[in-house]
């Protein structure tokens, strides 16, 4: 795949994983965080999946690439993807969100690299599977991590858990961007909304502004800059 004439290769052993990749709508977001990308830039990718935008966002950045992904078989793809690219990213198994323990992610797709999977989705068709989960200041501090100037957020209805743990490193003038898709039936599910989240990165130093991804499914992704 090739985005702005940043490019990665990806381990696509599977017809649902080539549908995925060939029919992606979030292209338009893609090219836009890699433009807005700096080569000094520490990116986290939260919610990684197999890889898309760590493996891109590793080609533009001279620091390595932080990703988070639960899914143990997404984690596993993502840890190829990064061997094949030659990709400087350091995978953390966990949900990093605002607290420290095991959840149960529900099993919307049971296929490598299906997305959808949640922490508070009713569609549990394919059943649960216990993850980790950790507190995202506490895990940074902890594991000495470089602070994160960039982030892109995919997490399925647990976008203000992932805000409320970050709330620290969101209010450091260095973290000056946010790339969070929001779902709208999730939060609502789970108590938030859309304008709740926006506000939250508002209330973080960030100018907001929305960019639909899929019309009618509610799916927005909120970009905030400083």
């Amino acid at each position: 795949m090739t985005v702005n004439d940043v490019s990665a290769e990806f381990l696509i052993p599977t017809h649902n994983e080539f549908t995925d990749l060939w029919k992606i709508d979030e292209r338009p977001i893609l090219a836009d965080l890699l433009g807005e990308l700096r080569a000094d830039d520490v990116f986290y990718d939260i919610g990684a999946n197999v890889g898309l935008y760590a493996c891109l966002a590793s080609q533009v950045t001279d620091t390595p690439v932080t990703a988070f992904e639960p899914h143990p078989d997404n984690a596993e793809r993502l840890r190829q993807n990064m061997q094949h690219n030659r990709a400087d990213i350091s995978l953390f198994e966990h949900a990093l969100i605002d607290e420290d323990g095991e959840a149960e992610l529900a099993i919307t797709l049971d296929k490598v690299g299906s997305a959808g999977h949640s922490l508070v989705t009713t569609a549990k068709e394919h059943g649960t599977i216990t993850i980790s989960k950790r507190h995202g200041d506490e895990f940074i501090a902890d594991n000495q991590l470089p602070a994160p100037t960039a982030i892109k957020i995919d997490v399925e209805g647990t976008e203000g858990a992932v805000l409320d743990g970050l709330s620290a490193t969101l209010d450091q003038p260095s973290c000056r961007l946010v790339y969070c898709e929001v779902h709208g039936d999730r939060l609502q599910a789970s108590g938030h909304s859309v304008a709740g989240i926006r506000s939250r990165l508002e209330g973080h130093g960030f100018a907001v502004t929305e960019r639909v991804v899929r019309d009618g499914k509610g799916d927005t992704f909120l970009i905030g800059k400083k």
